[in-house]
């Protein structure tokens, strides 16, 4: 074989391992937000209430987030190829579970089990492009690829949610994701290499299950305290839990030898503005898209097909973002970036608040730049977060970045969702009503809080690790994650 024929060898293996792993982004990207545009359905056909609702999108992101982590860690142990595939059939499962579902119990647990799958498949994805893409150059295009597939999956999943939800009901959401699962499984298994970490990290099996006792349960005492009373015994007891379960991790993990979440990271004031920012960006993008279901449908009374094309601008603008945000951050304007991230945030939750009784025309713009503040987010989030740490806790800090992603969504999902459900007892449409304005403040607050967060120019705060070098800027990890 001539050096040019093996070159381009290479080149196509490497098309082909971003292919499959695009495939799989979008797979568990999209699942992060097509069902909410079938919210409205799902709760006529299986007479969910707010709460149910918010279950049903928080189990997925609760899941995702718990397990991410320690997902990364089986995937470099166990390896990447390997992971990829049981995440995507693990993601199968979870849609067939889902759209067989006579109730909203078992389409919860089926979102529970594609969380799994999701959680299973992020890292396995970014790592197996990291391994593939030595070279820096073309490591940054095929991780772009991959960012921007994430955001752009994110986005459009209402879109894609309302066109199969008008067509074909609301199981067709998720029975769509087998067919796709199905072809990822095929190629990954066909086309993929195998790559495993040369040092794997040693398991902690006290640490994922501390972070999921404690997401899951913030989680419950957010969503069910509205609905059970902030003073009731079962709400008292979660928050008792909450407090318990984070002081054990942070203790546990301070003694571990390779704790699952390094507590020395936070104190490194750039990594956990990326932290904070990230929340705060995630958060809001959910509480959007939560809210939408209300909006769109409910009170404005579109078909699900309608609601989700009125959504177009906010995936254009978060796919424009997030195709410009790469070469801007190599110019070093990251922190630039964020400030304008967290203006667009705001200034557009204002704007959707002050036209949700106006013509539907009136809302493209607002769209727009939410999506253009959510899609400029993510790849300055990375730098920032990493640019100085060293070059041993990049993986991990990544890793942390993208549970911070999920993190926000469910507080997004849980806040919305409450704000709402305190106008109990009415019907979907007067609850948007009555506490809809509370919701978009709630969404303007997060994107200043962006904004402060980054107006000032963080001082270097280096952590001390005689393993390497501090991380120069690079490609961002995936928003989706």
């Amino acid at each position: 074989m001539t050096v040019s024929t093996a070159s381009a060898h290479t080149a196509d293996r490497g098309t082909w391992l971003l292919i499959v792993c695009c495939l799989s982004q979008f797979i568990h990207t999209v699942y992060g937000s097509i069902v909410n545009i079938a919210l409205p359905a799902i709760s006529h056909d299986l007479g969910a209430g707010i709460d149910s609702l918010q279950w049903l999108v928080s189990a997925y992101v609760l899941s995702l987030a718990a397990l991410l982590i320690l997902s990364g860690a089986l995937a470099d142990r166990f390896g990447r190829k390997r992971i990829l595939i049981i995440g995507n059939v693990v993601m199968v499962i979870g849609a067939v579970v889902c759209a067989l579902s006579p109730d909203v119990a078992m389409l919860i647990a089926g979102r529970v089990v594609q969380g799994i799958g999701s959680a299973l498949i992020a890292p396995a994805g970014l790592a197996l492009l990291t391994a593939a893409f030595p070279a820096m150059s073309k490591r940054a295009i095929a991780v772009m690829w991959w960012t921007t597939f994430g955001t752009v999956s994110l986005a459009a999943g209402p879109i894609l949610g309302g066109l199969l939800v008008n067509s074909a009901g609301w199981q067709s959401v998720f029975w769509a994701g087998v067919p796709l699962g199905a072809v990822a499984i095929v190629l990954a298994a066909v086309l993929l290499t195998e790559s495993k970490s040369a040092t794997p990290r040693r398991f902690d099996p006290v640490g994922p299950v501390l972070l999921t006792l404690a997401l899951a349960t913030l989680a419950f005492v957010l969503i069910e305290g509205v609905h059970l009373g902030w003073g009731s015994p079962a709400i008292i007891a979660g928050s008792l839990v909450v407090v318990v379960s984070f002081a054990a991790l942070i203790a546990y993990e301070q003694k571990h030898p390779q704790p699952l979440v390094p507590v020395s990271l936070f104190r490194n004031r750039p990594f956990t503005t990326a932290l904070s920012t990230a929340v705060l960006g995630y958060l809001a993008l959910a509480g959007l898209l939560f809210l939408n279901t209300f909006s769109l449908q409910s009170a404005r009374g579109l078909d699900p097909m309608s609601a989700g094309l009125l959504t177009l601008p906010l995936a254009v603008g978060a796919t424009i973002a997030a195709q410009l945000s790469g070469s801007l951050v190599a110019k070093g304007r990251s922190r630039e970036i964020l400030l304008l991230s967290g203006a667009l945030i705001a200034a557009a939750s204002l704007a959707l608040w002050a036209t949700e009784h106006a013509a539907l025309w009136w809302v493209i713009a607002p769209y727009f730049a939410f999506g253009l503040g959510v899609g400029f987010i993510s790849d300055p989030i990375s730098v920032t977060a990493l640019s100085t740490l060293p070059t041993s806790k990049a993986g991990l800090a990544s890793s942390l970045i993208s549970t911070a992603n999920q993190v926000g969504q469910m507080l997004g999902i849980a806040a919305a969702g409450t704000l709402l459900a305190l106008a109990a007892g009415t019907s979907e449409t007067t609850a948007f009503d009555a506490m809809g304005g509370w919701v978009w403040g709630m969404l303007a607050a997060c994107g200043a809080g962006v904004l402060l967060l980054n107006l000032r120019k963080p001082r270097s705060s280096k952590l001390v690790d005689a393993s390497g070098p501090t991380i120069a800027p690079g490609p961002a990890l995936d928003p989706g994650v």
